[in-house]
């Protein structure tokens, strides 16, 4: 009777095991972390004031001066970007996909779209940006629900809860 109860025991700690090994994706998921509507965020090495934005699909970002051009991989735009404290940076991106932006008070507007690396908390993504003139705006930048979802929940009661910690990942 005791040799019965050993070997179940050990039958049902391998099967656990086993299971823990070879289904990964059974375990719970991480649960999303509560972000303020309006946060620091970092782009490629700009730190930016950004309005967290869960009606909007695409990130935007407040650019001057783009200067489109052809290379051998296709359509390619300059542009200029600054952060909080006025600091630009030069970026050269090649175009993804043009956006289509509907808007209330006018027509759709089409957009360059780029990849750029961002920053919230913790969390480090490559993710489309569209880039825009924003002068005007409260924010600089407005990050949409493609970078949000399922890693983040936005509180509309809270502002600046997390600052961009992403060293070790590969961000800039």
């Amino acid at each position: 009777m005791c040799h019965f109860r050993s070997m179940r025991f050990f039958r049902l700690c391998r099967g656990l095991l086993v299971g823990a090994c070879i289904w990964p994706a059974s375990l719970p998921a991480a649960e999303p972390v509560a972000v303020g509507w309006i946060e620091r965020v970092k782009v490629e090495g700009l730190v930016i004031a950004a309005k967290l934005d869960t009606g909007a699909n695409t990130s935007s970002l407040h650019v001057s001066d783009i200067r489109w051009f052809v290379r051998d991989d296709g359509d390619w735009v300059a542009f200029d970007a600054s952060d909080e404290k006025g600091a630009k940076r030069h970026f050269e991106k090649k175009v993804v996909r043009l956006s289509r932006i509907k808007r209330l008070s006018s027509t759709a507007q089409k957009r360059p779209t780029v990849v750029l690396g961002v920053c919230l908390g913790r969390t480090y993504r490559l993710t489309e940006v569209n880039l825009v003139d924003r002068t005007g705006f409260n924010y600089r930048f407005l990050l949409g629900r493609r970078f949000m979802a399922k890693h983040f929940v936005v509180d509309p009661a809270r502002t600046y809860t997390v600052e961009p910690e992403c060293a070790g990942t590969g961000a800039p």
